[in-house]
């Protein structure tokens, strides 16, 4: 069976790449990979919520803003709620968590992190009304990425 191997700094021209190379969404900020046990996060400071690398100008730790621009993230009512989840139960679920930063029009891997720790904010959604927020504490654990394809 073949392996998968990402590098710090591999970049991808589209999503749709990325979602060819792991599977899952092509669109969403998390997605749950079904060619490897790994949960995809992408940072794009385009996006209305900044995610943030700490200390500034290295990629050390990230607080990642979770998923979903209406509502609660937290509700089961919110569809993109189980990708927050799956975000939070990686370790357990032995998933790694994989970051991407879209970095002008290409979209480059960062490298693999854990949770270290999470909290919840109060943010505005997309329509402005206030709404609670997953922010993951993301720690860097390597610069690459090797694991067995799935499928």
């Amino acid at each position: 069976m073949a392996r998968i191997r990402l590098t710090k700094g591999d970049s991808f021209d589209t999503r749709a790449e990325i979602a060819e190379l792991l599977g899952g969404s092509n669109q969403d900020g998390i997605a749950v990979s079904d060619k490897v046990k790994a949960i995809l996060l992408f940072a794009n400071e385009e996006e209305l919520y900044k995610d943030y690398f700490f200390p500034k100008g290295t990629y050390e730790n990230c607080l990642y803003t979770g998923i979903g621009r209406d509502g609660h993230q937290d509700s089961p009512s919110n569809n993109r709620y189980s990708l927050n989840i799956d975000v939070l139960s990686h370790k357990k679920d032995r998933r790694a968590l994989l970051v991407f930063e879209k970095q002008g029009t290409k979209y480059c891997f960062i490298g693999k992190y854990k949770l270290m720790e999470t909290h919840q904010n109060i943010q505005p959604d997309k329509h402005g009304n206030l709404r609670r927020v997953f922010a993951f504490h993301i720690k860097w654990m390597s610069d690459a990425f090797s694991a067995q394809k799935l499928k």
